[in-house]
């Protein structure tokens, strides 16, 4: 069965171009579709988004973008179906760098990502394919295209999910960055697998405002370091709350956008406020000194 509209397409001449082609689509169809999925209308729309392509050398990460849809719908229509075998999770630690990885969004909106290394094709939804397909190619052919280097690894393709099996893919926390007000102090009232309630208690004289955006941060070693999330199209609303002096307020944080915990010591920063919690096997709660 083919897994792809037929499309029209315009030809290409250029042998660099062909090889190009070629191997995007070999990316396209692995990422958007799978070898499973039979689905026509599913998968991404590169009408209306770009192909995006990252690259992990272990020390930075750079993205390349590209704006073509007719390259896109190109393969599309000369690959129908490519042979992929289905890897367990296991395969992900034999993911070594250099590691790529690709982002598109899908005809509603929502991003389709991919990372892949040695073979192996980690997609956001979990499900792992191995397919021996060399990218370096792909990614010199790239050069020149819009390039950022202004990324870290939290930024990456599924970072959350590699984190398990490679931890540079987390980044060491830094410091504060802001004053830390003396007298406001956060505590964790409840905890669930998924959300965590906090106390923000004000007692510093003045009002004091913080932000909807938060973090998660693992220690490992006696380090902090900050989680990526693993959830997709994740944003916080831009909106301030001011806390008066005396007061304190309860504030519930989605915990789900991070993905399972594995055990450890954890602690949830807002503004430059910060709250310890333990995850034990199956079982979480706050940390006390």
């Amino acid at each position: 069965m083919k897994l792809f509209q037929k499309m029209k397409v315009k030809k290409v001449y250029l042998c660099y171009l062909l090889i190009l082609l070629i191997i995007m689509g070999i990316l396209l169809i692995i990422v958007l579709y799978g070898k499973q999925n039979s689905s026509k209308d599913a998968g991404a729309s590169p009408d209306t988004s770009a192909f995006q392509f990252y690259y992990f050398d272990g020390k930075a990460v750079t993205l390349r973008t590209l704006y073509d849809p007719a390259m896109e719908k190109e393969l599309i229509k000369k690959i129908n179906a490519l042979p992929m075998e289905i890897a367990d999770k296991d395969a992900i630690a034999g993911m070594e760098v250099p590691f790529y990885g690709i982002r598109i969004s899908d005809k509603e909106g929502y991003d389709i990502t991919v990372a892949l290394s040695k073979g192996v094709w980690l997609k956001n939804d979990g499900t792992i394919y191995y397919g021996d397909t060399d990218l370096s190619l792909l990614w010199e052919q790239m050069e020149g295209e819009d390039e950022d280097n202004s990324l870290t690894v939290l930024n990456f393709p599924n970072a959350g999910l590699l984190t398990a099996y490679h931890l540079f893919f987390m980044m060491k926390a830094e410091e504060p960055d802001g004053e830390v007000v003396e007298g406001v102090v956060m505590s964790v009232e409840d905890i669930q697998p998924s959300r965590i309630t906090v106390s923000i208690t004000n007692n510093s004289g003045e009002e004091f405002s913080y932000g909807r955006y938060f973090s998660l941060q693992k220690q490992i070693d006696g380090q902090w370091y900050t989680m990526p999330v693993q959830a997709d199209n994740i944003g916080f609303e831009d909106l301030a709350c001011v806390l008066p002096d005396g007061k304190s307020a309860s504030e519930t944080y989605d915990l789900n956008i991070y993905g399972t915990l594995e055990p450890g010591i954890y602690r949830l920063v807002v503004q430059n406020l910060s709250a310890e919690f333990l995850v034990g096997h199956g079982n979480l709660s706050a940390k006390r000194d």
